[in-house]
């Protein structure tokens, strides 16, 4: 792959510099079905997976709440230490959708570590 890594989906391109440590794929991206994705849309899949069950009428007020609570969801299971306040900022959604995201999935909030002096 000398040209880089391109998103299946949103078709984003990473390229390393000439002579730098390429890695086998970009980080946080993974392959599925032999297509490569990013983790910002590993994010939306999650989301347009939930919603394919809704009848297509659903209201588009559900609609929001269950794509943005899948989101969340995915972000938790990837990686629960993260905090709050970065999960949110990734989905576009408040910390308090977080914390109550991880309160229904049972999924602590991360350890506050002391900062050094």
């Amino acid at each position: 792959m000398n040209d880089g890594w391109t998103c299946a989906r949103c078709e984003v391109t990473v390229r390393w510099m000439p002579g730098a440590e390429r890695p086998k794929q970009p980080h946080n991206w993974i392959k599925d079905g032999g297509k490569l994705y990013c983790l910002a849309c590993q994010r939306e899949r999650a989301a347009e997976a939930v919603l394919e069950d809704l009848p297509a009428d659903a209201p588009v007020k559900d609609k929001l709440k269950l794509s943005s609570s899948a989101r969340i969801e995915f972000e938790l299971r990837r990686d629960p230490e993260l905090p709050d306040s970065k999960i949110a900022k990734a989905c576009r959604t408040s910390m308090a959708a977080v914390r109550k995201s991880r309160e229904q999935l049972g999924v602590p909030a991360p350890r506050l570590t002391k900062a050094k002096a």
